[in-house]
Protein backbone atom coordinates (compact mmCIF):
# COMPACT_ATOMS: atom_id res chain seq x y z
CA UNK A 1 0.00 0.00 0.00
CA UNK A 2 1.29 3.45 -0.90
CA UNK A 3 1.75 6.15 1.69
CA UNK A 4 0.10 9.52 0.99
CA UNK A 5 3.45 10.98 -0.07
CA UNK A 6 4.28 8.39 -2.71
CA UNK A 7 3.63 9.11 -6.34
CA UNK A 8 0.78 7.27 -8.01
CA UNK A 9 1.69 4.63 -10.58
CA UNK A 10 2.51 6.09 -13.99
CA UNK A 11 -0.44 6.63 -16.29
CA UNK A 12 -0.58 4.92 -19.65
CA UNK A 13 -1.35 8.21 -21.40
CA UNK A 14 -0.22 11.75 -20.67
CA UNK A 15 -2.76 14.20 -19.23
CA UNK A 16 -5.34 15.57 -21.65
CA UNK A 17 -4.07 19.15 -21.40
CA UNK A 18 -0.59 17.97 -22.43
CA UNK A 19 -1.95 16.09 -25.43
CA UNK A 20 -3.91 19.16 -26.55
CA UNK A 21 -0.80 21.35 -26.16
CA UNK A 22 1.34 18.88 -28.08
CA UNK A 23 -1.23 18.73 -30.88
CA UNK A 24 -1.22 22.50 -31.15
CA UNK A 25 2.61 22.69 -31.06
CA UNK A 26 3.21 20.03 -33.74
CA UNK A 27 2.37 20.20 -37.44
CA UNK A 28 -0.91 18.65 -38.56
CA UNK A 29 -0.57 14.97 -39.38
CA UNK A 30 2.15 14.25 -36.82
CA UNK A 31 2.40 10.63 -35.76
CA UNK A 32 0.65 9.60 -32.56
CA UNK A 33 3.93 8.45 -31.01
CA UNK A 34 5.46 11.90 -31.60
CA UNK A 35 2.44 13.64 -30.08
CA UNK A 36 2.51 11.32 -27.07
CA UNK A 37 6.25 11.82 -26.53
CA UNK A 38 5.92 15.60 -26.63
CA UNK A 39 2.89 15.45 -24.33
CA UNK A 40 4.89 13.44 -21.77
CA UNK A 41 7.74 15.97 -22.03
CA UNK A 42 5.30 18.83 -21.42
CA UNK A 43 3.68 17.05 -18.48
CA UNK A 44 7.07 16.21 -16.94
CA UNK A 45 8.26 19.81 -17.31
CA UNK A 46 5.09 21.11 -15.67
CA UNK A 47 5.46 18.65 -12.79
CA UNK A 48 9.08 19.67 -12.33
CA UNK A 49 8.15 23.37 -12.22
CA UNK A 50 5.43 22.60 -9.68
CA UNK A 51 7.84 20.59 -7.51
CA UNK A 52 10.46 23.36 -7.64
CA UNK A 53 7.88 25.96 -6.68
CA UNK A 54 6.69 23.75 -3.81
CA UNK A 55 10.26 23.18 -2.60
CA UNK A 56 10.91 26.93 -2.63
CA UNK A 57 8.08 27.52 -0.16
CA UNK A 58 9.35 24.78 2.15
CA UNK A 59 12.93 26.09 2.25
CA UNK A 60 13.50 28.15 5.43
CA UNK A 61 16.40 29.97 3.75
CA UNK A 62 13.97 31.18 1.13
CA UNK A 63 11.36 32.37 3.64
CA UNK A 64 9.43 29.10 3.72
CA UNK A 65 8.39 26.91 6.61
CA UNK A 66 11.01 25.95 9.17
Amino acid sequence: MRTPHESPPPAEEPPGWAIRQALSDLPDGSETSVVTALAWDLADAAAERFDERHDEYDDPDQGGEA
